[in-house]
């Protein structure tokens, strides 16, 4: 027996958009044991819970995200060189150069001007196209899919499986096309990787890293600035000077994932704030741990200079599955803020806060839209 208590008191339970029962863990120390445990395993049973009915990101065997050790670490061996901070950096003059085009262009447009679709929208996912080395004319189209695959609505259940196929048809023939005329995009990199055994990643194993970056690498950033520029200017933190700490506070405070995805557990687990029993599925609460007032003092403050005493924010996960590119969204929001602090000092939201129409039904959570004035 470890952990905190006796284990009288188990997890409270929490059903899932699918209708699912899960146990929710939201205490910080706690949902970090539980992302690093390896007592609580990414390999869902087959017919188990699942955060959306009718199939989710979690029933792709071949994604990195559903794998436990070894095969976890084989492929994270594998691919680890492509998301190093030295190539991450590498890539900033082009993120700033995209940043200020995309301000160019909200500039002269007839204000209020929709935030989301003019600027946090467009950045990430272009970025993550060129870097992938995606056609320009087909970003619409991966909106579309990554919003769809990152649904939880039970009347989604179709059109997930429906684009899914889409979607995996279509990164197998830009994989297909990249290794007839290989270039020195991002993609590329995937195709060639190996680990010092020359151990390569099978067909499906891409395929799926591939949607994964795409799918994640926009959706989530993309709603992180919105909201991240929704409490600044609401909180009369407008301009802001960016630094190291503000990225981190923006990260904790305006968390866009509230959950990760769920774990099984292997075993009995006492944890600090209740008991999970073999076979419970956990679905870890990154926002409310971000938000733990044991941790946070004053959590729901807006506090880029909040000292943290070692305690970090969890919006990344923690343990094996943190996010490959955490260094890429962190250099997102910097080069985002920057571009348009320095371009519309005096920007500030049309309406009012809370008529501010917010994303639901969904992972991932921000403003639908964001009607802003400069």
């Amino acid at each position: 027996m470890d952990g905190g208590n006796s284990g009288r008191d188990r997890l409270p339970e929490l059903t899932a958009p699918s209708g699912d029962v899960m146990r929710a863990v939201s205490a910080h120390a706690d949902v970090r044991r539980v992302l690093a445990d390896p007592r609580f395993s990414r390999e869902l049973r087959r017919g188990g819970p699942r955060l959306a009915r009718g199939g989710d990101v979690s029933n792709d065997r071949h994604s990195l995200l559903n794998m436990d050790p070894p095969r976890h670490t084989r492929i994270r061996r594998i691919v680890a060189g492509a998301f190093t901070p030295r190539r991450t950096a590498a890539w900033r003059p082009r993120m700033e150069a995209i940043a200020a085009e995309l301000a160019d262009g909200m500039a002269v447009r007839e204000m209020p001007c929709d935030l989301v679709e003019a600027f946090a929208f467009p950045l990430p996912v272009r970025v993550i196209c060129e870097l992938l080395g995606v056609p320009d004319g087909d970003r619409e189209r991966f909106r579309r899919w990554a919003d769809a695959a990152l649904s939880t609505g039970t009347e989604g259940a179709a059109r997930r499986s429906a684009t899914g196929k889409q979607f995996r048809g279509y990164v197998e023939a830009l994989i297909a096309a990249r290794k007839a005329a290989p270039g020195d995009a991002l993609i590329d990199v995937l195709i060639a990787a190996s680990d010092e055994d020359g151990d390569r990643l099978s067909g499906p194993e891409l395929v799926s890293l591939v949607i994964n970056i795409i799918s994640a690498g926009h959706e989530t950033t993309a709603h992180l600035l919105a909201t991240a520029v929704f409490t600044l200017t609401t909180g009369g933190r407008w301009p802001v000077r960016v630094t190291p700490g503000l990225v981190e506070e923006v990260l904790r405070h305006d968390t866009p994932t509230a959950v990760a995805l769920p774990r099984l557990a292997l075993e009995d687990v006492e944890l600090a704030s209740g008991s999970v029993r073999a076979g419970d599925t956990v679905l870890p609460m990154l926002a409310a741990a971000n938000r733990d007032a044991t941790v946070f003092a004053d959590p729901d403050e807006f506090a880029p200079d909040r000292p943290t005493d070692g305690a970090s924010h969890v919006t990344f996960g923690h343990g094996p599955h943190f996010c490959l590119g955490a260094n890429l969204a962190r250099q997102e929001v910097e080069v985002a803020l920057e571009t348009l602090a320095e371009r519309f000092p005096k920007l500030e939201t049309a309406v009012p806060a809370d008529e501010v129409p917010w994303r639901s039904g969904g992972l991932v959570t921000g403003p639908e839209r964001l009607p802003v004035r400069w």
